[in-house]
């Protein structure tokens, strides 16, 4: 393995004296090979330490003695080194000011530097503190005094962002074909590099919007049970356009659940907005006409063309009863399940928010006694897909009807396996359900 390893060594980086001869054309190719494996294996990794590890052992022992790969980030250096027969080692040091040492001027000016670490201790020779600013990762470069230590720039879309610095010892050296050659090697690895940064990046804004525009958990209320089912249209995304929210004190507070014109990331962004203006309404009138007229307002006024359906309730107790003053904008109406085994529609309805500059939205009242409870969903139960027709008013009427009355999560997961088995795998919108039961007891 050895001697293989060494054989690739002298084919990367022998010198070619002749250009046109047998020998500098196998070494051409020989190069041209290399490259292409690095973009392949590297290029495949998602996650950036991954790759720094690969592009490592691709050089080391194959090609010269010592890899370093720096990364600048946050006023730090990462760095990741790796001597043959070793394993990859890590250490992060602050980053120094520009100018004031090998690495900076690299990665800041963008050109490459080849300096000759001489024979002697650790501490004499400042040149290799200054491309190698770990202490930790010296020592395997000291163990292979005297060498050459070329220092190359990692830059992509004109800017740079790190270094990769290689150590060959003193009797082989870089001439100026080797260090051609490695350059255009950190450029392939620059870039790699920086598609899994950016890649890394926008993982890591999807986490926050995921958790900042997802639908949110419910908070529990005195004397109310509540359930909720979600599913997005987009399951690779988990963010969709319907939402739902729960707010306000023990003995008065808001539920709402609306469907926001669009699927996906952006309609999430919209029904983070909605939810915000709804939250803000309440704070000025919880009244749930009241709630939608301002939301309205907040749309028209910022002329998006954008539109959402939407119904608030507000709920306070009576005693033992639960009173829900209901308001809709263009929302399918809720059910009312009776304790007693009776069903019934809450007849409310407004027009959609968003598109009108005024519109009165008009309340209805209705009265949960202990076991009742309140169902509402958005258009995408009623619009779901099956095999021959979608769910529709008929089929959740029926399955409503045949629900279990004791328990809100039962009623809700009832709803939600009987659309499960109508639209199997068929591509589907959003779908959210949100119950409210009147429990006294619950605490």
């Amino acid at each position: 393995m050895t001697a293989e390893l060494d054989h690739a060594t002298q084919d990367l980086l022998v010198a070619t004296v002749d250009p046109d001869s047998a020998s500098s054309l196998r070494v051409g190719s020989e190069r041209a090979s290399f490259l292409a494996r690095l973009a392949r294996n590297v290029g495949g990794s998602m996650q950036t330490e991954r790759a720094v590890d690969l592009v490592l052992d691709m050089l080391v022992p194959g090609v010269v003695d010592w890899a370093q790969v720096v990364i600048r980030e946050a006023g730090l250096l990462h760095c990741h080194a790796r001597v043959g027969g070793g394993d990859v080692e890590r250490a992060s040091v602050p980053a120094p000011r520009e100018g004031t040492s090998t690495l900076s001027r690299v990665i800041s000016r963008g050109l490459r530097e080849l300096t000759l670490v001489s024979v002697g201790g650790l501490d004499d020779n400042g040149a290799l503190a200054s491309a190698v600013p770990a202490p930790e990762l010296r020592a395997a470069v000291d163990g292979i005094r005297p060498a050459d230590l070329l220092v190359v720039p990692l830059s992509a879309r004109g800017r740079g962002f790190g270094a990769l610095t290689l150590a060959r010892r003193g009797d082989d050296g870089f001439d100026e074909e080797a260090v051609a050659f490695l350059t255009e090697v950190a450029h392939g690895v620059a870039v790699t590099l920086d598609a899994t940064r950016n890649l890394a990046d926008s993982r890591r804004v999807a986490s926050v919007l995921s958790r900042d525009l997802a639908p949110p958990s419910l908070p529990e209320m005195p004397g109310a049970r509540l359930a909720t089912y979600y599913r997005v249209a987009f399951e690779h995304e988990a963010l969709g356009g319907d939402f739902y929210d729960v707010h306000g004190d023990d003995e008065d507070w808001t539920a709402v659940l609306g469907d926001v014109c669009g699927k996906g990331v952006e309609a999430a962004v919209l029904t983070g907005r909605v939810r915000q203006a709804v939250r803000t309404a309440a704070l000025v009138d919880r009244g749930p006409s009241r709630v939608l007229d301002l939301v309205n307002r907040v749309l028209v006024s910022e002329g998006d063309g954008t539109f959402v359906t939407a119904l608030c309730a507000r709920a306070r107790r009576r005693g033992d009863d639960l009173a829900l003053a209901v308001a809709a904008a263009g929302h399918p109406q809720p059910y009312l399940l009776r304790a007693d085994g009776s069903l019934e529609r809450v007849d409310v309805e407004g027009t959609v928010l968003g598109l009108f500059d005024t519109h009165d939205y008009d309340e209805t009242e209705v009265v949960l006694h202990p076991g009742d409870l309140c169902l509402m969903f958005t258009d995408g139960v009623l619009e779901a897909p099956g095999f021959e027709e979608q769910f529709g008013e008929e089929r959740l009427h029926e399955v409503l009807a045949g629900a279990p009355r004791g328990d809100v999560h039962a009623v809700v997961e009832t709803v939600a396996m009987a659309l499960a088995g109508h639209v199997g795998d068929r591509a589907h919108d959003d779908i959210a359900i949100l119950g409210v039961q009147n429990d006294p007891d619950a605490r």
